[in-house]
């Protein structure tokens, strides 16, 4: 009995690393996709014509002994004169109990271009240095295990190496107008090679299209909207990710109040099936949040509802701090900022 509970033991955790290799070669989705700009269009770099800093973190399946812990930190700025954003990013990313683990450090640069009164185009780049690493340490084998329990002595199966560095370049755009914006970015153009092995993994293309309609219902004005206090507005907002062969769809709605800020979305492709009876489901998402003047926070929670549900996932839990900086002096522009979901002013 006592070789059987360390066997199982011992194959499930097997089965969660070789699942951190097969998700490897997707990238990190966050809930608030909204909320964290730069990660999900280089051409959202000095959107808020501010100095802005974003600080994001996402704790995935927590339940799981395979659970995803993600964090970022950017911070990004405006330069007027030559109409242009200039951003930097820093994430970190540990999978399944710290055997996968990754850094990556990201600049981005924006151009923005009026083409009209009412519509502009933003076009922005990104340059990244990613380093990711294994540890094989955290890997259990059934030959390592006896009637008596574990022996301590390690397996002798053949491994790469602990650690790959590449440089990875993406780019996007967005046209957007005052309440309006649909925008589209393509990652990883270079297509890095990130095996630990040797020999080639190339990383996939990830695809993203964005959009999203701001109705105003009160606080318009911009002596309000100067400060968000009074605003009263609901947003719908659509997010389109495709990456190898996965692709997903969230699709939602979030809403202000003065202060407060609710909102809602599901996360998948229900009409799509990826075998019989496996549709493409992955969650629905609840957020609460609030701002008051430079700063919002935001919290979400990712209710499961795949069949990975039934091994009790515990969802997923996500924060957004931001805070934009006041700026020193009134600047006058042709058309108003990019309104951001992010509760941007």
């Amino acid at each position: 009995m006592i070789l059987y509970r360390f066997a199982r033991e011992a194959w499930l955790l097997t089965g969660l690393v070789l699942l951190s290799f097969m998700t490897f070669g997707q990238d990190i989705q966050f809930s608030q996709f909204y909320a964290n700009v730069l990660y999900m269009n280089p051409a959202f770099a000095g959107s808020c014509h501010q100095t802005r800093a974003i600080f994001h973190q996402r704790i995935q399946w927590p339940g799981l002994d395979a659970k995803y812990v993600t964090s970022s930190l950017s911070l990004d700025h405006y330069f007027q004169k030559t109409r242009s954003g200039v951003g930097m990013m820093f994430l970190h990313d540990v999978q399944g109990n710290s055997t996968i683990s990754s850094t990556e450090v990201s600049m981005q640069y924006s151009y923005e271009l009026l083409i009209s009164p009412t519509f502009a185009f933003r076009a922005g780049l990104q340059g990244t240095y990613a380093s990711r690493f294994i540890n094989y340490d955290y890997l259990k084998f059934p030959d390592q295990f006896t009637v008596n329990g574990p022996t301590g002595q390690a397996s002798q199966e053949p491994f790469g190496g602990a650690k790959v560095n590449y440089l990875d370049f993406s780019a996007g755009g967005i046209l957007y107008s005052e309440k309006l914006w649909i925008g589209f970015s393509a990652y990883h153009l270079n297509r890095p090679n990130q095996s630990f092995y040797g020999n080639t993994s190339y990383l996939p293309i990830k695809y993203d299209v964005i959009g999203g309609y701001k109705f105003i219902l009160e606080g318009g004005n911009k002596i309000s909207s100067k400060t968000g206090d009074h605003e009263v507005y609901i947003t719908p907002t659509a997010h389109f990710k495709a990456q190898g062969m996965s692709d997903q769809l969230d699709l939602g709605v979030y809403g202000l109040y003065h202060q407060l800020m609710a909102g809602g979305w599901y996360r998948g492709i229900p009409i799509k099936h990826y075998q019989p009876g496996l549709q493409n489901n992955e969650s629905i998402v609840l957020l609460v949040g609030f701002k008051t003047k430079g700063l919002s926070f935001g919290y979400s929670y990712d209710f499961t509802v795949s069949k990975l549900s039934l091994y009790r996932t515990y969802g997923s839990h996500e924060i957004n701090i931001t805070y934009v900086f006041d700026q020193p002096r009134k600047i006058k522009k042709r058309i108003r900022k990019l309104p951001c979901p992010n509760f941007d002013r």
